[in-house]
């Protein structure tokens, strides 16, 4: 089991690859600009190889940005203040530059790491597991459309069940984004919400991977207090939020 500095440490790594910065950049004063650069072992999601990405963890940004915007980032964004930066004041500014490229910005989501040091969780209803080659039978069922992607840049590689009669009334299911970080969604059907069960789901499923060595994360929307709670009663805690662009669509 992994303790919380080691998992930190782990996701650090990770997050080095994916915004093409060194591990130091995570500890110095103030924030980083780095080129806007694909590197092997990155997590491979919608955003990638977008026009810019930042990143905010620990009081400290990374910036990975098109050598078009730079100077700007450089001049008005560098020397922000990244505990405040994705303020909507100065996300507008941001995204009335990137239109000037002809991009803007798309999503800002939080995400969420375990902390090792919670009690061992029990089923609070029957449950079944579903390994990588088992999760394909649920391919197209609109239930489960958060619990797994079916993408093959991140596989989904196992899922956990709560079981009401013969009925599967929640998912949470894990893809594998990295070859340490594997990301978690769940989906509890309308009738069986506000039980605890995607919480507790989501427990298990975390409880399962740190037992497997991987380090699960969890991300959601800003505005999805529903799903935060979730992150936090499973025994997640924040740990860092994104912010990334898309080309404007004609």
């Amino acid at each position: 089991m992994y303790t919380k500095n080691e998992i930190l440490n782990i996701v650090k790594r990770q997050l080095a690859l994916d915004y093409n910065c060194q591990l130091l950049d995570f500890e110095k004063e103030g924030n980083t600009i780095t080129e806007n650069k694909l590197l092997e072992g990155r997590r491979i999601n919608e955003s990638d190889g977008c026009f810019l990405k930042i990143i905010s963890i620990g009081g400290r940004a990374i910036i990975c940005a098109d050598e078009k915007i730079r100077p700007w980032l450089e001049e008005k964004i560098l020397k922000q203040n990244a505990s405040w930066l994705f303020d909507y004041g100065k996300l507008r500014a941001i995204d009335n530059k990137l239109r000037d490229f002809g991009h803007e910005i798309d999503e800002m989501p939080h995400f969420y790491l375990p902390n090792p040091v919670t009690c061992e969780v029990k089923p609070i209803t029957t449950i079944k597991w579903f390994e990588k080659e088992e999760i394909l039978q649920f391919k197209g069922d609109s239930r489960f459309e958060q619990a797994f992607v079916f993408d093959e840049t991140c596989p989904d590689v196992l899922g956990v069940a709560a079981i009401e009669g013969d009925s599967i009334v929640g998912m949470a299911g894990a893809s594998e984004d990295s070859n340490t970080l594997y990301q978690i969604g769940i989906d509890v059907v309308p009738e069986y919400r506000g039980r605890g069960i995607g919480t507790n789901l989501v427990a298990l499923l975390k409880q399962e991977l740190l037992k497997r060595g991987k380090v699960p994360f969890y991300g959601t929307s800003v505005s999805h207090i529903i799903s935060k709670n979730i992150a936090i009663s499973a025994g997640f805690f924040p740990a860092w939020a994104e912010v990334y662009s898309r080309e404007v669509e004609d």
